[in-house]
């Protein structure tokens, strides 16, 4: 897939504080910004709490490198990881289908792509290489997950503290909860605590109208919840047993919260960048589990996974082959309706048209069989070149994006539900880890 170029960070694989620093510059001067500068003006940023990737589809003239350099923050502790071509798109494919999420199987991660997607749509950033790419790795990850059981429904990041956080509530009476955060991550979270008559939940939020609906949603599982504002909660923390912070934009919960609040002794941190200071939070005794801490178990959880995530990998690549068929065979239509008509046209003179047609499709076979292949392996702007010299080629079908016949809308029926990382990590043009 030509002039496709995935950049990108993630907490698996870069770690916390490069993924911290990532966050941060991209605050201060968007990606779009930092790809206008290179010249490009096609973008998906996926920016998630453990994870920034962004897909673009270069112009004529722009390399991977330039796009890696325009997305690399100035001081950043390590260079993204970097894929291209046919690459970039079984990586994107990966991450939709949730076999490159820190806990594999989380169920967010595919709805996360397609919101991704719609923003990106909604700006014009997307054009039809692009376009093709996502709908095309919406696909590929739904037939992977449909196909291929990673982990119950439900599962989130999340589902790595849930074990810690049910002991906490189980060995504590009558406990309290303080819940930061009412986007999406919060309501998983809220979904996931236990259904008890004695538990109270305190939901904080920037605004109170979303701590709110958050909290009418919790009411008929729990004894008790009210909502409050991050500002009402920084002035009077609440009193909780445990915290979960489940929200982003940068450190909430400080020395004075903690002080303020002797009883939180579980801080649980879903947050990228960091919502709770985990040396304050130590340094009084308390138990704090982040996102650094969650990704050991992760590990643990890929590991017994081996055999699942082997499968998912041969689906995933049967799905993404099939998908560069026809992204090749889209392309490819105008000099195959060419060729198919050159030698029809050439027929007729001499047998009835009606066989002409039907030997002409005969023969266009095998060198359509080898376009396909030079395509495949070389790029279409290959095959094309071979074409040229034949005159029968016209310029490269632009509607490739229809290929596939599906849009990322078609994908959320069931999502509710080999590179280095080192400072000089290579690009990938086939394949990956």
């Amino acid at each position: 897939m030509e002039g496709l170029t995935l950049v990108g960070v993630s907490h698996r694989r870069g770690g916390g504080e490069a993924l911290e620093a990532y966050g941060r510059a991209y605050a201060e001067r968007p990606v779009e910004a930092r790809l206008a500068d290179a010249g490009v003006t096609t973008s998906l940023v996926l920016a998630t709490c453990n994870r920034v990737d962004v897909v673009v589809h270069r112009p004529g003239g722009v390399t991977a490198e330039q796009v890696r350099d325009a997305l690399t923050p100035a001081g950043a502790p390590r260079r993204p990881y970097l894929y291209d071509g046919e690459a970039a798109f079984e990586q994107l494919a990966r991450i939709a289908a949730s076999l490159d999420a820190l806990n594999p199987g989380e169920d967010q991660v595919m709805r996360q792509v397609r919101d991704a997607a719609k923003a990106a749509r909604q700006t014009n950033r997307v054009d039809a290489t692009l376009s093709f790419a996502i709908d095309a790795a919406l696909r590929v990850a739904k037939t992977v997950r449909r196909e291929v059981t990673l982990a119950p429904r439900d599962t989130s990041l999340y589902s790595l503290a849930r074990p810690a956080v049910d002991a906490h509530l189980d060995a504590t009476e009558a406990p309290t909860v303080a819940l930061l955060g009412a986007g999406d991550m919060a309501r998983v979270v809220a979904r996931a605590l236990p259904a008890r008559d004695d538990l109270t939940v305190v939901v904080v939020n920037r605004t109170l109208a979303r701590a709110e609906a958050l909290a009418d949603d919790l009411r008929p599982r729990v004894g008790a919840v009210r909502a409050t504002t991050l500002d009402a909660a920084h002035a009077d923390p609440p009193a909780a047993h445990a915290l979960i912070a489940a929200t982003g934009g940068g450190l909430q919960v400080d020395a004075a919260w903690l002080d303020a609040a002797a009883d939180t002794t579980l801080l649980v941190d879903l947050g990228m960048p960091r919502a709770v200071d985990a040396v304050a939070g130590r340094a009084r005794g308390r138990r704090v589990i982040d996102v650094d801490a969650l990704e050991a178990d992760g590990a643990a959880r890929r590991a017994e996974l081996e055999d699942h995530l082997a499968e998912a990998e041969r689906t995933l690549r049967a799905g993404v082959d099939a998908e560069m068929a026809a992204w090749a065979e889209a392309r490819l239509g105008p000099a195959i309706r060419a060729m198919t008509t050159w030698l029809r046209e050439t027929l007729e003179g001499e047998i009835d048209d009606a066989t002409a047609a039907t030997l002409a499709r005969r023969l266009a076979h095998v060198p359509v069989k080898g376009l396909r292949a030079v395509a495949r392996e070389h790029g279409v702007d290959a095959a094309y070149t071979f074409l040229a010299e034949t005159g029968l080629t016209g310029e490269p079908d632009e509607g490739a994006q229809e290929a596939g016949n599906g849009d990322a809308a078609g994908a959320d029926d069931d999502d509710r539900a080999g590179d280095r990382d080192d400072v000089d990590a290579p690009v990938l043009t086939r394949g990956a880890a």
